[in-house]
């Protein structure tokens, strides 16, 4: 079993070897009582932080209802089902399908 604060902060690459992103998200459905998407933004991987600050800085977003909790829509963010996480270590491991999330553009007439 892994603890919802070790996942903050994870450096996640695919099972194929690419550097995905660094986890500063995750999602719970309260009804399943399971982790449900994890978010990654995309950082330098030379450029990893150390420190327990970042740890205990980041919180767990928790919305009660709704059958799957929705996380907002940021830019940049790549979400990440959490079926697809393959190993938790010192780093994530996941299949190669991701979804990038993206903030539609306007359309003005």
């Amino acid at each position: 079993m892994v603890e919802l604060t070790n996942l903050y902060n994870l450096d996640v690459y695919t099972t194929r070897g690419k550097y995905v992103g660094r986890i500063h998200d995750v999602i719970l459905n309260i009804k399943k009582g399971r982790v449900s998407t994890l978010k990654a933004v995309a950082t330098n991987p030379d450029k990893k932080s150390v420190g327990i600050k970042d740890v205990i800085t980041k919180s767990i977003r928790i919305v009660p209802e709704g059958d799957e909790i929705r996380p907002l829509r940021e830019e940049g963010t790549i979400e990440i089902p959490y079926d697809r996480v393959q190993a938790v270590g010192d780093i994530l491991l996941i299949s190669p399908e991701i979804k990038e999330t993206a903030v539609p553009a306007s359309t003005e007439t």
